[in-house]
């Protein structure tokens, strides 16, 4: 408890000292809106180092190995999709383990409640109000449900009736995150669909598939994401000022999944460190398993069990910023950041 409690303390420590050079960039720029970031890990940044639960960050090496040649907490050989986005300022939150319905990690959406207080005290209501309205908040939550799911699921299938109640209460629970977001003052929201996760390495080990992609996780991704398509027009209409882009991550990747040489990647299916088939097995930096490394992360799609590659996060951060209607809309998160 006393070493839980001092990682907290440290992380609040680290909080504040960003926040204030967050808002120093802000009110100096006056132009550009700060970003905060949420999510699991594939957007973690390193955060979870500070959570308190040892073993849950990627904390050993191969991970940062290309990049920044040492681990600093992102899982995959370099940096994930927010490093990568043309921002000057902001924070990231996303922890590695997060979920919607079930917290497997501390609440990421409870430090930024608790920094508000802080920044008001540095730069008053007023300038608070105008840089909450004016931030961008950025989300890649839920996939770690719906592997769950699965998880929970292995020796038997899972009824349709019950699919859609859990997407339900998914998108339920996401609806209550974003209006404690809302409610002080956000209005702009991107959000990453969820990828293919029948094509994860992790997903085909565990359910012991031998194939490109299974059909069943696949769909329940599907459906999510048509479903918060429809989920998102209407928070528009329900909240005032609500804005939002969503990045058609799962179209993106399962593209190069099927079609690596096209964007540069010879392997598309095996991820470039871990053990078993596809490397589908989470034993990759773990000092007490046997994993293996690939030579080359370039030449690799995914990393690890679950993440992609440096190469590849690069990819989907242009795409999201700039992309076109076809893989980013309404809006890309460029246009959104000058609303």
């Amino acid at each position: 408890m006393a070493t839980t409690v001092s990682l907290l303390s440290l992380l609040t420590l680290l909080l504040l000292t960003t926040i204030s050079a967050t808002v120093t960039a802000a009110t100096k720029s006056g132009e550009q809106a700060p970003l905060f970031v949420f999510g699991d890990s594939l957007y973690d940044g390193g955060m979870t180092f500070y959570n308190g639960i040892p073993g849950a960050g990627a904390e050993y090496w191969p991970y940062g190995e290309t990049h920044f040649q040492k681990p600093v907490g992102r899982f995959t050989d370099g940096r994930v999709i927010p490093d990568f986005l043309d921002y000057r300022f902001g924070i990231n939150f996303a922890s590695a383990g997060a979920c919607v319905l079930v917290e497997l990690r501390p609440e990421t959406i409870d430090y930024f409640m608790k920094i508000i207080p802080k920044l008001k005290e540095q730069v008053g209501e007023e300038e608070t109000s105008r840089l909450l309205s004016k931030a961008v908040y950025l989300f890649n939550i839920a996939g770690n449900d719906y592997v769950t799911l699965f998880q929970n699921n292995l020796k038997k299938k899972i009824p349709s009736s019950h699919k859609n109640e859990f997407m339900n209460t998914i998108l339920g629970n996401i609806t209550i995150h974003l209006k404690r977001i809302y409610d002080v003052g956000g209005r702009k929201f991107a959000f990453q669909n969820i990828g293919p996760l029948g094509c994860m390495p992790s997903m085909k080990y565990m359910l012991g598939f031998r194939g490109t992609c299974k059909k069943e996780p696949q769909d329940l991704a599907r459906m999510h994401n048509l479903a918060f398509v429809a989920h998102a027009n209407k928070l528009q209409t329900q909240f005032p000022g609500f804005k939002y882009s969503i990045y058609d991550f799962h179209s993106s990747l399962i593209l190069r999944v099927l079609s690596g040489p096209k964007y540069g990647f010879k392997e598309t299916q095996t991820g470039c460190c871990g053990s078993g088939r596809y490397h589908g097995d989470f034993t990759c930096q773990k000092k007490d398993k046997s994993f293996s490394v690939c030579s080359n992360p370039h030449d690799y799609l995914w990393f690890d069990a679950a993440h992609t590659t440096d190469k590849a996060n690069q990819q989907f951060s242009k795409e999201f910023w700039a992309g076109s209607s076809d893989v980013v809309s309404p809006v890309n998160l460029q246009t959104l950041f000058a609303m």
